[in-house]
């Protein structure tokens, strides 16, 4: 069990094998620093600020150390010479090249849900028969909140078919845990939202494949739209998230890329993120509804082109490489996926992404603790020890995309090594030889 310290503490730190990673609760964000720092911040409850520079005088000048805590004086890090968090206990850190903990897990909460979209990796319909129980969820919760990780994204399935939901995100909120949520909306009544508005939820983000009704419901495989769209006004209107959207990008939705941005701007959605079907689940079995790489990535770029005329943000998350730096508190090749964020399934399997759930396990929570499974799971060795490729390394764009997505490659072409398989760059690129 997590103390209220960790739990209301307005920073708490982990130490890292670079030095520390610490949670602004205020602002839901993870800051690593080095381990100099690390050294200051733990040192500052026991000495005074003359105390700590003596000893790191050959290290640092007087005016670079001032400099510092006047920084982290300035965003309430430090208070009269003193860090005003608290360092998680641990060891880990000693014997580890990767993160002590996740920074954030995808619970998948159910695999149930009320639509049956073509393109669903989840394969989500029928609830599975051994779904996590509300005790073991809570268990998980405490595990997360002792480990550091203070972020909980529920997914599914639809989460609000899930009867207890809402005492799963309580129970994260008491251990001081942000949740943000993955839905249809389509049962996002007036009560439901009502009841997100008295919980700490960070983001709602809304599933919409299409604008238009007719495309909609041949996508979601029911006349569902004029549910979504009254759970958006819902959740806008009442939830007190906020709210975005989520597009994946397929052969049936191509010409609904303009109108979905007219949708998020009709309703007051100022962000819409656009991805790309992956083979996995029911898209595999549908497969004249994937894109190749050159249509994903003229969708992508039409997408982007929109965005900068209009007044919602347009984030295309699928784009290889990224279109923007992404900060990174790992080395070595891969992305997120088993080096920052971890999947749990519905029946308590780990692993890097919901899309190798089953290719690349780490094993499962009913079995072992996270914590151990992050640290010894398979399918997290073969990730964070992939060697890559010199087409990727050689790529000006390596610092910041690292080969792409791990998990979408491995989905789609059954390699952890090569170049991601939307990467137009590492396509057109001749061997070395």
């Amino acid at each position: 069990m997590v103390g209220a310290e960790v739990a209301l503490a307005p920073f708490v730190a982990r130490r890292e094998y670079f030095g520390c990673l610490i949670y602004d609760r205020a602002h839901s964000d993870y800051i690593p620093f080095d381990q100099d720092a690390t050294e200051i911040f733990l040192r500052s409850q026991t000495q005074t600020l003359d105390e700590i520079y003596r000893d790191l005088s050959e290290k640092v000048t007087r005016q670079s150390f001032d400099q510092f805590i006047q920084l982290c004086s300035s965003i309430e890090l430090m208070k009269n010479g003193t860090f005003q968090g608290t360092f998680i206990e641990s060891t880990s850190h000693e014997r580890l090249k990767h993160l002590s903990a996740p920074t954030m897990v995808y619970l998948q909460l159910t695999r149930y849900c009320n639509l049956a979209c073509k393109h669903c990796w989840a394969e989500a319909g029928v609830a599975r028969p051994r779904e996590l129980t509300i005790l073991e969820v809570r268990d998980l919760i405490d595990q997360l909140a002792a480990m550091g990780t203070f972020k909980l994204r529920l997914g599914g399935g639809e989460p609000l078919g899930r009867g207890d939901w809402a005492d799963i995100v309580a129970h994260a909120n008491s251990r001081g845990i942000r949740v943000s949520l993955s839905t249809n909306a389509t049962m996002a009544t007036k009560a439901v939202a009502e009841r997100l508005a008295e919980l700490d939820i960070e983001s709602i983000k809304v599933s919409l494949e299409a604008g238009s009704e007719k495309s909609y419901d041949y996508i979601r495989g029911d006349r569902a739209y004029r549910k979504a769209i009254r759970g958006i006004k819902n959740l806008i209107e009442l939830s007190k998230a906020s709210v975005y959207f989520h597009v994946v990008l397929q052969k049936d939705n191509l010409t609904e890329i303009p109108s979905l941005v007219k949708t998020a701007e009709k309703h007051g959605v100022s962000r819409i993120v656009f991805d790309v079907a992956v083979p996995v689940g029911r898209a595999k079995e549908n497969p004249r509804i994937l894109l190749t790489p050159d249509e994903a990535s003229s969708a992508l770029d039409l997408a982007r082109r929109i965005g900068e005329t209009s007044r919602v943000e347009v984030e295309v998350a699928a784009r290889v490489p990224p279109p923007y730096q992404k900060k990174r508190v790992f080395e070595g090749f891969g992305c997120e996926c088993g080096h920052v964020h971890c999947h749990i399934s519905s029946e308590g399997i780990v692993s890097a992404g919901g899309f190798v759930s089953h290719l690349l396990p780490a094993g499962s929570i009913r079995e072992k603790p996270l914590a151990d499974l992050w640290e010894n799971g398979q399918g997290f060795k073969l990730l964070r020890g992939n060697p890559g490729n010199n087409i990727c390394k050689r790529c000006n764009y390596y610092r910041s995309c690292r080969g792409g997505c791990r998990t979408r490659t491995y989905a789609t072409i059954a390699a952890l090594t090569e170049p991601d398989p939307l990467c137009l760059i590492a396509r057109d690129t001749p061997p070395a030889g």
